[in-house]
């Protein structure tokens, strides 16, 4: 082979190479609802919706990393917020339309409150959350999750190790939020 030809053999190889990547990473920017598991077990819809908002991007068809901002609490007449702040690694099966995933990451708790400068809290915990995307559309995906938190790790697993199947399914209920997202690709 000459020169010319090796050199159109690079520049092709590295023309499919980038296209490959580019097809692989994209941003998506999207919102979070969530109930928590006793409101969705009642079947109180009117008691508090915890809303956010979500930006991913993802590194290759499986890797990405997001990061939610959540509403959890929010009393208008004493003025006071409570909100999470998440930043997950997230392994997804690129399954179209079918997009299953899981997350993982750190989670920080904030509040702000003009009245109480005191408010007692843990603000630095864990969270795992998995779900389904549907892809509707090539710059659209709904989906339907449910997200864990852990704010002692070391108390999670000994709780693990000393409660029954039943108890530890009640404390998974009373730390997850379970809801739908909506995602704009880009």
């Amino acid at each position: 082979m000459n020169k010319k030809a090796i050199a159109i053999l690079i520049a092709l190889i590295a023309v499919v190479a980038a296209g490959n990547l580019s097809a692989a990473n994209f941003l998506s920017i999207g919102s979070v609802n969530y109930y928590d598991y006793a409101t969705l077990e009642e079947g109180d819809y009117d008691k508090e919706l915890h809303q956010g908002i979500r930006i991913e991007y993802f590194l290759s068809d499986y890797l990405g990393i997001s990061a939610d901002s959540i509403v959890i609490r929010q009393n208008d007449w004493h003025q006071s917020r409570e909100m999470v702040y998440t930043l997950d690694a997230v392994l997804r099966l690129p399954l179209t339309p079918l997009e299953p995933y899981i997350g993982v990451g750190p989670t920080y708790r904030g509040y702000m409150d003009d009245h109480d400068s005191d408010v007692d809290s843990t603000p630095f915990a864990y969270n795992v959350r998995f779900g389904v995307d549907v892809v509707a559309l090539s710059w659209l995906s709904l989906g339907i999750e449910s997200n864990f938190f852990v704010s002692d790790v070391p108390d999670f697993f000994q709780t693990l190790s000393s409660s029954t199947s039943n108890e530890i399914a009640d404390y998974i209920k009373n730390d997850s939020l379970i809801g739908l997202t909506a995602k704009i690709r880009f």
